[in-house]
C-alpha cells in the first residue's frame, strides 16, 4: 500500500438508528472496514474506503449484510455510496471539528480555532484527516480522562493502535518521557508523525509501524503504561502480552469496547492479573483502566 492517499474515496452512508447499542455494533463493523475514518452524524454513519476493484454497487450490498448480521437481521441494511475527492476531505472536517476540552486540563484543538488557555493546560493541537483518533469518538475521549491521572512524568508508555497518535502525544504533553505509538496503516503512521512533530515531541514519541501479536513487543523493555483503543474482539487475544509487557504494578488503558462487552474484557484482563482500578462511560462505549498486580521478576507485587 502506498503511503500517499488515494485521489478519491467511496464514502459509505448508513443511516444510523437512535439506539445506541445497535449503533455502536454498526460503528464497530464500519472501523473494521476502514481504519481511515468513521464519521458519526445524527442521522448516518459515514465511513471512507479507498477506491475498491468492486463495483460500489456490489460492495454496498457485500458491507450491508455484514452490517445486518451484527445486529442480528437477515436482510442487508442499506449502505448508500458517493464519490469523494481528496482534498474536500479537511474542508468537510472543518466545518464542524472546534476545541474540546476532555478534562480540566487537556484540550484538543485544531490548528484553526485555538482555545483560550487556562494556567496548567495542556493543549493538543490536531487537524483532522484519513486516521482515526481526533477525540471526536466517545473512545478516544475515554482514553484522555482517563491517562490523564496516570502519565506520571519519566514513565515509558506504549500506545497501540496508535492512528492519529493523539494518546501518544497526549502522554508525552503529560510528562512522559517515551512513547511508543504503534500503527499498521501506513497514512496512519505518516499523520501520527507529523502530528508528533506539530506538538513538539517527536523527540520523546516513536511511531513505529509494526503488528502486536501475543508477545507483544519482542525487545523492549517492560513499560509503566500501555494504552490500547482497539475493539474489544482483537483486544482479548492480546491481553496476555499486554500483561507481560508492563511493569509489576503498572497500568494498562482498554477501550474501542462496547459497553455490552465490558464484563467479558474485565474477566479476561483480572484473570491475568490485570485489577480494574477505574471505569468510563460515555453513550455505549466503555474504557477501562487496569492495574497489573502479577508478581514481577523478584516475585513482589508492586503498585
Amino acid at each position: 500500500m502506498s503511503d500517499s492517499p488515494p485521489d478519491r474515496w467511496l464514502v459509505l452512508r448508513v443511516p444510523a438508528p437512535g439506539d445506541e447499542d445497535r449503533r455502536g455494533l454498526l460503528v464497530e463493523v464500519l472501523r473494521d472496514l476502514t481504519p481511515h475514518g468513521v464519521e458519526e452524524r445524527p442521522d448516518a454513519l459515514v465511513a471512507y474506503l479507498p477506491a475498491p476493484e468492486e463495483s460500489p454497487a456490489f460492495l454496498a450490498q457485500e458491507i450491508g449484510g455484514r452490517l445486518a448480521r451484527a445486529v442480528g437481521e437477515t436482510v442487508p441494511l442499506r449502505v448508500e455510496t458517493t464519490w469523494q475527492a481528496h482534498e474536500a476531505w479537511s474542508d468537510l472536517w472543518r466545518e464542524g471539528f472546534r476545541s474540546r476540552r476532555i478534562t480540566s486540563r487537556i484540550v484538543v484543538a485544531p490548528t484553526w480555532d485555538p482555545p483560550d488557555p487556562e494556567p496548567g493546560d495542556v493543549i493538543l493541537t490536531l487537524d483532522p484527516g484519513m486516521a482515526f483518533g481526533t477525540a471526536e469518538h466517545p473512545t478516544t475521549r475515554g482514553c484522555l480522562r482517563l491517562l490523564d491521572s496516570r502519565v506520571l512524568p519519566g514513565i515509558r508508555v506504549a500506545d497501540i493502535g496508535a492512528g492519529s497518535g493523539v494518546l501518544s502525544i497526549a502522554a508525552a504533553l503529560l510528562g512522559a518521557a517515551r512513547v511508543l505509538a504503534v500503527e499498521l496503516d501506513p497514512w496512519a503512521v505518516s499523520a501520527a508523525r507529523e502530528n508528533a512533530k506539530m506538538n513538539g515531541v517527536d523527540d520523546r514519541v516513536e511511531v513505529r509501524a509494526a503488528a502486536v501479536g501475543p508477545s507483544f513487543l519482542p525487545g523492549e523493555a517492560p513499560f509503566h503504561g500501555i494504552v490500547a483503543n482497539i475493539e474489544a474482539g482483537i483486544l482479548l487475544p492480546l491481553l496476555p502480552g499486554f500483561q507481560g509487557g508492563l511493569e509489576p504494578g503498572g497500568w494498562v488503558i482498554l477501550s474501542g469496547i462496547l459497553a455490552t462487552e465490558a464484563a467479558g474484557v474485565v474477566e479476561t484482563a483480572e484473570a491475568l492479573g490485570l485489577e480494574l482500578e477505574e471505569e468510563d462511560r460515555e453513550e455505549s462505549w466503555w474504557s477501562g483502566a487496569f492495574r497489573n498486580r502479577s508478581p514481577g521478576p523478584g516475585g513482589g507485587v508492586a503498585g
